[in-house]
């Protein structure tokens, strides 16, 4: 498995390009899941957003939790559904303050694309211990 995964989302609005990029680092954990903003990430933040930065924080650290959360809901990722991981928000990149809620929507998916990601390898890994290799696929 990789040791970080990114996700990104990109939008047009009002005739500008508006982008987020979110890069995670995970891991499985016997202790409850934990989600973690880097310092350099809470910097970025602070930087872009600074009246609007908890908000747009709570974007990012919420849209990582839930995508953990909701690993399992359609039945397909079992072994991540039943397990807790520690995960760091390691880099964001985005375009600028795009307003409130655009900024938020793209920090949100983002976020979740990159999880979303983790979880997909981190499963697959799984299966293919389980199988013995048979299926072993480089994720």
């Amino acid at each position: 498995m990789e040791s970080t995964y990114t996700g990104r989302k990109e939008i047009r609005r009002n005739g500008q390009d508006h982008s987020a990029e979110v890069t995670i680092r995970a891991w499985p954990s016997q202790t409850p899941t934990a989600v973690t903003l880097s310092a350099e990430v809470l910097k970025i933040l602070r930087s872009v957003f600074q009246e609007d930065f908890e908000y747009q924080r709570h974007n990012v650290f919420a849209a990582v939790e839930i995508q953990i959360r909701s690993a399992n809901v359609a039945g397909d990722f079992p072994l991540a559904g039943a397990m807790s991981f520690q995960v760091e928000v390691v880099n964001i990149g985005v375009s600028g303050n795009a307003g409130r809620e655009v900024s938020g929507f793209l920090l949100t998916v983002a976020s979740m694309d990159a999880m979303g990601k983790y979880l997909v390898a981190w499963e697959e890994c799984q299966d293919d211990e389980r199988d013995g290799g048979a299926n072993a696929r480089e994720v």
